[in-house]
């Protein structure tokens, strides 16, 4: 699995995305970020109530749906202010986002369930995926921060290229980008030699 910073990176990212003028910070920014981490929802019954199930059917695509609508349907009920509101696409994607994440870490899932109990995989993981030997462990930071120097720049990216703004305005930040994917292409390969 992706970590937690992963998933709340792309819904931010994908409020960012959304038409019209953003806000410097309102409530609605949370949507697409509870929906980005939503899949992963059931590991309160696996922690508290030690249930154990069979396939994780919060991460399918019908899970994903049925949030994603479900929370388009209160905001819209609430009134909020239109230009803060994510549309519908927005929220849709921010929820999705989980399940593709998880799968560049090479995760099968029940995509298609209940439909199918087939559970589909990558067969290339990109990510490095989310550590569970604890804060204090070097390959939970070693894996975050190859996770962050991977996504974030493609993630600035998309918010640039979105919203139609100028690549000049952003040279200093792409160096910056270059620079740690090179520092990265280093650590990796010494790594791996060792």
């Amino acid at each position: 699995m992706s970590s937690l910073l992963a998933h709340v990176a792309v819904g931010l990212t994908l409020y960012c995305c959304r038409k019209g003028q953003l806000p410097r910070l309102h409530v609605s920014m949370a949507l697409p970020v509870l929906l980005a981490i939503a899949p992963d929802f059931d590991y309160f019954g696996i922690w508290f109530f030690h249930l154990r199930y069979e396939q994780r059917f919060t991460h399918s695509l019908l899970f994903c749906l049925m949030t994603s609508s479900v929370a388009y349907y209160l905001v819209r009920r609430m009134g909020w202010q239109s230009y803060a509101i994510p549309g519908f696409w927005i929220l849709l994607l921010a929820a999705c986002s989980h399940l593709l994440l998880d799968m560049l870490v090479g995760r099968a899932l029940p995509l298609l369930w209940p439909f199918l109990t087939t559970e589909f995989f990558l067969h290339l993981a990109v990510l490095p995926g989310a550590s569970h030997t604890g804060l204090n462990t070097y390959a939970f930071w070693r894996n975050l921060i190859i996770e962050a120097c991977l996504l974030l720049p493609m993630l600035a990216m998309l918010i640039v290229f979105v919203q139609r703004k100028s690549l000049r305005q952003h040279v200093p930040e792409v160096l910056l980008v270059l620079a740690m994917w090179s520092g990265m292409l280093c650590v990796s390969n010494s790594l791996t030699m060792a």
